[in-house]
């Protein structure tokens, strides 16, 4: 299939300019697209040099060599050259494969600095607690490759300029006319049946079958469940397997680890779960009680459960292609699909680092209150919640405002573009406050504006 264009792509062009630059590790889920990535990023060199440390061949040669000197020389021979060019890309795929690889790459650092390195995986963080490895302190720099996001699977099904009107609006604050949100409303739900896993897009894109999309889906789910057999380390892989099956039953909502899954306690499903999010195939949000950075997790009360995509999790959740083509989206498994595509999109924009994701819990004995997620913006911490209801239904959003001391919400929803100042009674007064309510296919952009200040 032809290259799907990545927002990746420009960072990783910056990464190749640089003249500081460091080896690069890229991270990220089995199939979300890191290989053709950096091929992509390789017809710009004069030599682009590849090894997959999964395949016997590329894992005999690496396994030959004694030091990273000896692989750049077996590499050389390779590809018949005697010394490399002046823009040479080595990519060292499923690089966690090797320890001594990733020990090389401080070698490759120091000792070759004119030569660009990439090494990828998708088992990383399995890995490095299964052996106990890591990658070097201060010679590396890592970028994170997530499914792609909406303004992606609109470059990569041949709406880019839909796409660039919608980026616009982070900038000018102005929402797109008509046609461009209708067209963005019939897009998005495209983007629940299909998700952003390449593949399923690229299938998409082609024929517009939805059938094709789930059979990618069905393959992808099989593929997650046979790599949990290379989880090593885990005493019983039965709680992995177990653990697995549940994610579709938790999937935009909260749990307890020792309600997950039936006949498996609260430390069991913990570990489990934390493997699994290591191979980046879920995440957890995680409440928090406090109203500014650093946010900390609040103790013994329950995380969010989160997809790696929004298309798969459907699939896995049985939810039918009629439904997610005609049904209210914030109806869907109760409001779960709109939740969770909403903190799939916040994720992808974390593309340098890996950040947790939070949402607000005020919880006492006479009341509880949660706001579905706070996203860092320029302008600071704002409040998002995801539902269908009206301004005055928006309580928990309310209190965090008024305890904070905020002046600024954003619903993101189903329905058009409001622009609001708003004033609530309290129990002890008068919350003036704005109002932002927008559509879902936005919520990829709001960590983009700077939403800090009340007009």
């Amino acid at each position: 299939m032809s290259y799907l264009p990545r927002r990746l792509d420009a960072d990783l062009e910056q990464w190749s300019r640089s003249p500081d630059r460091k080896p690069l590790v890229l991270r990220g889920a089995r199939q979300t697209g890191k290989t053709e990535t950096i091929r992509a990023l390789g017809r710009g060199y004069e030599l682009f040099a590849e090894l997959n440390l999964e395949r016997h061949e590329d894992r005999r040669l690496v396994g030959a060599c004694e030091a990273a000197d000896d692989l750049l020389a077996a590499v050389a021979l390779r590809h018949d050259v005697s010394e490399f060019p002046g823009r040479t890309l080595l990519f060292i795929d499923e690089v966690q494969e090797d320890p001594r690889v990733v020990r090389w790459l401080r070698f490759l650092f120091e000792d070759h600095p004119d030569l660009h390195v990439v090494a990828a995986g998708s088992l990383m963080e399995v890995r490095l607690q299964e052996r106990g490895f890591s990658f070097p302190v201060g010679r590396v720099t890592f970028r994170y490759l997530h499914p792609m996001s909406f303004h992606e699977f609109l470059v990569g099904t041949g709406r880019g300029l839909l796409a660039e009107q919608l980026a616009g609006v982070a900038e000018s604050m102005a929402p797109p006319g008509t046609a461009a949100h209708q067209l963005a409303k019939a897009a998005f739900r495209e983007y629940l049946l299909v998700g952003g896993m390449p593949e399923a897009v690229a299938r998409w894109s082609s024929g517009r079958s939805a059938v094709a999309v789930r059979q990618v889906h069905g393959d992808l789910i099989q593929a997650f469940a046979e790599d949990l057999h290379r989880y090593t380390g885990v005493r019983e892989v039965s709680h992995l397997e177990t653990a697995f099956d549940a994610l579709r039953q938790h999937y935009g909502k909260r749990f307890k680890y020792q309600r997950f899954a039936p006949g498996f306690g609260t430390q069991q499903m913990k570990n489990a779960l934390g493997r699994l999010e290591g191979a980046m195939i879920c995440r957890r949000a995680w409440p928090t009680s406090d109203f500014a950075p650093p946010l900390q997790i609040r103790p013994r009360s329950a995380p969010k459960l989160l997809a790696l995509d929004v298309g798969v999790a459907a699939s896995s959740a049985g939810v039918n292609v009629q439904t997610l083509e005609a049904a209210d989206i914030e109806s869907i498994l109760d409001g779960r699909v709109a939740e969770s595509v909403v903190g799939q999109l916040l994720l992808s924009g974390h593309r340098r680092t890996r950040e947790d994701l939070f949402f607000w819990v005020r919880e006492t004995a006479r009341a509880n209150a949660e706001v579905d997620y706070l996203v860092a913006t320029r302008g600071g911490i704002v409040p998002v919640e995801v539902k269908a209801g009206a301004a005055g239904s928006l309580r928990s959003l309310h209190q965090f405002l008024w305890r904070s001391g905020g002046q600024l919400g954003v619903r993101l929803h189903g329905g058009g573009w409001v622009d609001a100042e708003l004033r609530v009674r309290m129990p002890d007064g008068d919350l003036d406050y704005r109002l932002l309510s927008w559509p879902l296919y936005m919520a990829e952009y709001v960590p983009e504006l700077d939403l800090g200040t009340s007009p």
